[in-house]
């Protein structure tokens, strides 16, 4: 397989003047995006890959900085204060305007996070807005926009009221959820409650960031260009970014190698071999604050039973996965949460590596898990019904799903389907409890644990199980309020530890980003979210 794969790698390799050459010397950036953007609306997108665009095309208080995560800089806020325990903070708006030349102002701010947080509107996002006092009770109907903690001041003061000491605020403005958008292109074009959302659409889009909407062909690329009215538009390295949607793997390896992409999104599994001997001047594998895990939906039988729910955990074997599947880009995971940001969870063995000490071999697991099943009512799986495990359309989603339906077999007695869904289809299935079991994947909004455990708020956006626990609410609630970081931490662990014992979720392996660079991108460097300021990224001559 590898000297075949080997062989189709480098019979594309001969073409001396490649289409990332000719973009380079536009200095247009291309890179790999995974999938085709559902929304560039920050306040209707959920995914990785639109988020990527968003933060290209909006700048929110406060910008990332490209090789520090924990270094945050003024963005649209020149500057902030705030009060002894952080609870309440002013930030100074500086003289920026949209891309249509208007004013950027607090009001654009307070006009952004009352239509996210809007009842009506089902932003499946709103929850990052939460921290602020009040936003929770509005989101749910239960009380008036003026009891929000949101106030502009005037039109270049922004006054932000919180439900308890915010520290980390900073990190929290850094998401996209957080941004402004143009009230008066909005309300042009359907009103804040219209979620078509035709003002983010090519034509009409207006925005305040590094770029501009330039054009969007489907499931092609979508550009995006410098804004000259950006107010640091002499700062920004390159004229452009060219986004291409490729969900193959196999694909993007081939384009990069063909020279028709400057980054791509991911290397498969089976390719790590191949990419590091043919390009080693390219490979890249970063750390990532990402999960890789399935989804049960809780509200299906037997799925709403906690024994079933441990017994499929218990049954899979992680480190399987991580060196035969994702062929060590990742690591087993003992929790929900990765490691990072001062924070770990030590939970049950069903989730344990089988060396760590104190935790029981795969054989004890898999008796474990076949006792569980048997007392639900399915001794060696007689009876259990078919589920299906739901997937996107990669390939390496693909692989893992049926490891796993041979592991369930070969362990439990039962057997799986696999549904392969493009990925409108599935992020639509999953919102809507349309499935049994989805392999999700979940990467950090910014950089701390509750970018995690907040998943598992009952009825939360992007919860998606059907699971819920007014213990785990409780627990992130006070979590919230807490002025003291070592009793926050303490409020989440307790959180994910509930959460993982009803076990609506089975976390499989900490994920690490795997891909290719090309030696002509300079300013682009490792980061756990990979939250790459594109602003930042120059291309070089690389002769």
């Amino acid at each position: 397989m590898c000297v075949s794969v080997a062989a189709l790698l480098l019979a594309g390799c001969g073409d001396s003047r490649s289409s990332a050459d000719k973009a380079a010397e536009q200095g247009i950036l291309i890179v790999g995006n995974n999938q085709e953007p559902l929304s560039l609306d920050p306040h209707k997108a959920t995914a990785v890959a639109d988020g990527k665009i968003i933060a290209a095309l909006l700048e929110g208080l406060v910008r990332p900085d490209a090789q520090d995560e924990t270094i945050i800089h003024p963005g649209m806020a020149e500057r902030w204060e705030h009060n002894a325990d952080a609870s309440e903070w002013v930030f100074y708006l500086r003289d920026a305007v949209w891309s249509d030349g208007k004013p950027v102002t607090a009001h654009d701010f307070v006009y952004a996070y009352k239509r996210l947080l809007h009842p009506e509107f089902g932003g499946k996002y709103a929850e990052m807005l939460y921290p602020l006092e009040g936003a929770e009770a509005y989101n749910r109907g239960q009380c008036g926009w003026e009891q929000v903690g949101v106030q502009a001041m005037d039109a270049r003061t922004l006054r932000l009221r919180l439900t308890g000491p915010t520290p980390h605020l900073l990190h929290l403005l850094l998401h996209f959820t957080w941004s402004p958008v143009p009230a008066h292109a909005v309300e042009a074009h359907g009103g804040m409650l219209d979620r078509r959302s035709l003002w983010s659409r090519v034509g009409n889009w207006v925005g305040n960031g590094a770029y501009v909407l330039d054009s969007h062909h489907f499931n092609d690329y979508l550009q995006v260009n410098a804004n000259p009215r950006y107010w640091r538009a002499a700062g920004v390295q390159n004229r452009g970014i060219r986004f291409l949607p490729i969900v193959n793997g196999y694909t993007e390896t081939r384009m990069f190698m063909d020279g028709k992409l400057h980054i791509t999104n991911n290397v498969p599994p089976e390719l790590l071999g191949v990419v590091r001997r043919q390009r080693p001047d390219a490979y890249c594998q970063d750390a990532y604050y990402c999960t890789i895990f399935y989804r049960l939906n809780t509200q299906r039988p037997p799925l709403d039973d906690v024994r079933v729910r441990r017994a499929l955990s218990l049954a899979i074997d992680r480190e399987s996965l991580v060196n035969d599947v994702v062929r060590g880009a990742g690591r087993p995971a003992t929790s929900f949460t990765p490691p990072g940001a001062g924070y770990e969870v030590q939970v049950a063995a069903a989730y344990g590596r089988r060396q760590r000490p104190g935790n029981p071999p795969r054989r004890l697991q898999a008796e474990q898990a076949r006792r569980l099943l048997a007392e639900a009512g399915y001794p060696e799986g007689k009876g259990f019904p078919t589920l299906e495990i739901m997937t996107t359309s990669r390939d390496v989603q693909r692989v893992m799903a049926e490891t796993i339906q041979a592991m369930w077999q070969k362990e439990l007695g039962i057997h799986v389907e696999i549904r392969a869904c493009e990925w409108t289809a599935y992020k639509a299935a999953q919102q809507n409890g349309e499935y049994d079991i989805s392999s999700s994947s979940w990467s950090g909004d910014y950089l701390d644990p509750a970018t995690f455990v907040e998943l598992w708020r009952s009825g939360g956006g992007n919860n998606c199980t059907g699971w819920g626990s007014p213990a785990c609410d409780a627990a992130l609630a006070a979590a919230r309020t807490t002025g003291s970081a070592e009793e926050r931490r303490a409020h989440l662990r307790q959180a994910e530890q509930l959460m993982l014992e009803s076990q609506p979720v089975i976390p499989l392996y900490w994920s690490e980003r795997t891909y290719l660079k090309s030696p002509a991108v300079s300013g682009w460097y490792p980061l756990l979210l990979d939250n790459h300021p594109l602003d930042a990224v120059e291309l070089v001559n690389s002769d």
